[in-house]
């Protein structure tokens, strides 16, 4: 296939949507720059691989491995099975076509489907028991909530009291033998204090109390918080995604490995969001400080405000074969400072009145762009934005 076919290629699954234009402009520029890098060596004697024949075969192995994971269903080393799986999806993440079609993003979520829904049978036959636990509610206590192998779900709701409703299975048929109930002073916790073949999942209701330390960590399993109000709030998993929707707290750390973070409707002075081999997707937040990292996925952000009464708020975001796009949706007289940074990739500022004070190519595909609105200084409510990735665009619009 010849680059002129490969192109229309392209612009056929553009117009088909199975591909963005930001996608399309990346695959078509690094198409050009293989043209014009063969064109100055000798002739070869082999036909060089389309990038049509770099998507089926990539996709013919990700078939082979995803066979390969459902036949690992009744793997006891569960966890091992996937971070194997997730190195495989680091590595493609790595290629050109792989980060276009967003095919680490595709892996993973599938992966997360699979943990979500318990579709791999590492438990066996083993019966479910369910516990439940009641502490009451004072504001300024502390939480602290277990889970293994299995979902954090946190709810709102009008009692004026914490309850806890727990899902065990394990080979011990007895709940009592691996969780920990304590409601000592200021805090309630739940712990588990078995290790090995069991799944622990908790539904938890708060009331609408100011907590002063909220924690949930759980593994291989999916975390998701409504309505909570902190002093500080921490959550934590892996090979499972975080879900956050109207959580309020001064400081907000998310944490997750191999599978995507939602936050949405969140505020926080201080917000820090990190996963790998996924996206990070942010909306209607208000925050002073909000840091985002990952590998191999992308990083969107819609409708950030700046927190009550702070007059500046940093945006510090960076991944890797993957895009970062802000939306602010900024209706506000907001002054607007950026530091851009990618490579094989471009930055596009849609913010009137910018000023750019560097714009420069330090290498080979390397493109470093900062800027600033017109008497940035002078506004009452500014926004700092560091935004770096490689092999992906950004884009940031006001």
């Amino acid at each position: 296939m010849s680059i002129n076919e490969e192109k229309m290629f392209i612009l056929k699954m553009l117009e088909e949507g199975k591909i963005t234009s930001e996608e399309a402009a990346k695959l078509i520029e690094a198409l050009e720059g293989n043209e014009k890098s063969s064109a100055k060596e000798e002739p070869r004697q082999y036909k060089k691989a389309s990038f049509q024949d770099e998507v089926s075969k990539m996709r013919e192995r990700i078939h082979e491995w995803k066979k390969e994971f459902k036949a690992s269903g009744k793997n006891n080393d569960f966890d091992r099975m996937v971070e194997d799986f997730a190195s495989k999806a680091e590595k493609v993440g790595k290629n050109v076509a792989a980060a276009t079609f967003g095919v680490v993003d595709k892996m993973i979520e599938f992966v997360g489907s699979y943990v979500d829904t318990n579709s791999f049978n590492v438990f066996g036959n083993f019966n479910v028991i369910e516990k439940s636990f009641e502490a009451a509610a004072v504001e300024g206590m502390d939480i602290n909530i277990e889970g293994i192998n299995g979902h954090i779900l946190v709810k709102k709701h009008l009692d004026n009291k914490i309850v806890i409703r727990s899902r065990v299975r394990s080979p011990l048929n007895n709940a009592d033998a691996i969780l920990m109930f304590n409601e000592t002073g200021n805090t309630v916790s739940l712990k588990i204090n078995k290790t090995g073949n069991i799944s622990v999942a908790h539904e938890v209701f708060l009331p609408a109390v100011k907590f002063k330390n909220i924690v949930f960590e759980t593994t291989n399993g999916k975390i998701y918080v409504e309505d909570s109000i902190s002093e500080s709030f921490d959550c934590k998993t892996r090979n499972s995604h975080i879900d956050l929707m109207g959580v309020r707290s001064d400081i907000i750390k998310v944490n997750t490995k191999n599978a995507k973070i939602q936050v949405s409707y969140v505020i926080g002075k201080d917000i820090e969001i990190n996963t790998n081999n996924s996206v990070i997707d942010i909306k209607h937040v208000k925050a002073q400080s909000l840091k985002a990292a990952t590998l191999n996925g992308r990083i969107s952000v819609e409708n950030a405000q700046n927190y009550e009464g702070v007059s500046e708020m940093e945006l510090a975001l960076k991944t890797s074969n993957g895009g970062i796009k802000v939306n602010m949706n900024d209706m506000d007289n907001r002054g607007y400072k950026v530091k851009a940074h990618t490579t094989n990739g471009g930055v596009n500022l849609l913010i009137p009145n910018i000023l750019y004070h560097n714009v420069n190519r330090p290498g080979p595909g390397v493109n470093f762009v900062e800027a600033e609105s017109s008497g940035y200084e002078g506004y009452a409510e500014k926004v700092n934005i560091s935004a770096e990735t490689v092999n992906g665009y950004i884009e940031i619009v006001k």
